[in-house]
């Protein structure tokens, strides 16, 4: 659980899904912080908000994920 929210590491740590409807900034932020090589999360889980996706895509690259993915 980070930020209240269910999240999934497979490998090692190596790959997070998160399958919240969801997310926040504050999410984003911690699963960066795990440094996994990919994240996986839901396209619904950012609601249309186009600013909230990209600044999760930065944070992201920041952090040294070297693959972020919506489904």
């Amino acid at each position: 659980k980070l930020s209240g929210k269910t999240v999934y590491s497979v490998a090692g740590g190596a790959l997070i899904i998160c399958l919240e409807r969801k997310l926040s900034l504050e999410l984003i932020r911690e699963i960066a912080a795990l440094k996994p090589e990919r994240v996986v999360c839901l396209d619904e889980g950012f609601a249309g908000n186009d600013q909230l996706k990209a600044n999760a895509v930065q944070t992201m690259k920041a952090k040294g994920v070297t693959s972020f993915k919506t489904a």
